[in-house]
């Protein structure tokens, strides 16, 4: 993979230390999203990682996994960039299930229920690379039709909830929230048609010759405006926003 070094020697450690930490109870290591698509951009991308696991992490398991990124905090830039969760075999899409997870943006170990949420193990299954343990397609467990759909439905229930929440507010993080839900919505959209995922710049072309022209230039400007670290959010990238993620509710509606 085309990452920075550092990156490469942090994932590296994750693949050498985790077996050590949960010893008998590590199914496997797998990366998925950006990295698994060639689209990594070192200015804006997570690190997105899975543990299986055989059963939920005991008490021990979880201070030194939790111990570990406190420690590696410091020593390593991009531990604030992952979203790693510990998830049980054979349970992947049980919502009843327990996970525990490591997310940037809380800095902490927290334990939680599931979310059973398929679409990484269809990246998994896709394009996973395996950092540690059982080859990545041989875990990924298969996907149906339905599960896909609601996964779909959900991710864009969240789009729309969170830019509703956002309404009027004009800070930097919001404008380049705009965008991330438009191009996210892209990806939706494509998954829809193909049963597929795919990056976010690789949904967002696709998605500009499939769509009508009407939608062109919004998904355009969420594309230019998806990288700007700076600027502020106008009640036009708003209504664009929440008007095209309604606009692929109702195009996920139709197909399923």
């Amino acid at each position: 993979m085309n990452v920075p070094a550092d990156l490469s020697d942090l994932l590296l450690a994750i693949g050498a230390d985790f077996p050590a930490i949960l010893r008998g109870n590590l199914v496997g290591i797998y990366l998925w999203g950006s990295l698994t698509y060639d689209a990594f951009d070192e200015a804006c991308s997570d690190v997105d990682c899975v543990g299986v696991t055989r059963r939920d992490l005991d008490d021990r398991e979880f201070s030194e996994i939790d111990g570990w990124f406190r420690n590696k905090e410091a020593q390593n830039r991009w531990v604030k960039r992952i979203d790693m969760r510990f998830v049980i075999e054979h349970e992947f899409l049980d919502k009843a299930s327990r996970c525990c997870g490591f997310y940037h943006y809380t800095g902490k170990l927290t334990r939680h229920g599931s979310d059973g949420n398929p679409i990484i193990w269809i990246n998994v299954a896709q394009s996973g690379i395996t950092l540690w343990g059982k080859d990545a397609k041989l875990v990924a467990p298969h996907v149906s039709n339905q599960c896909l759909n609601d996964a779909l439905r959900l991710e864009l229930n969240y789009l729309k909830e969170d830019l509703r929440s956002n309404v009027g507010n004009r800070s930097d993080k919001v404008f380049v929230h705009n965008a991330y839900a438009v191009l996210t919505a892209c990806r939706i959209l494509y998954s829809a048609h193909h049963r597929a995922l795919a990056s976010k710049d690789q949904a967002c072309t696709w998605a500009i010759e499939a769509v009508s022209p009407t939608w062109r230039p919004v998904i355009r400007e969420a594309k230019d405006n998806r990288l700007h670290n700076a600027g502020s959010t106008t009640p036009q990238l708003e209504q664009d926003a929440m008007r095209f993620v309604e606009f692929v509710r109702g195009e996920v509606n139709r197909m399923a």
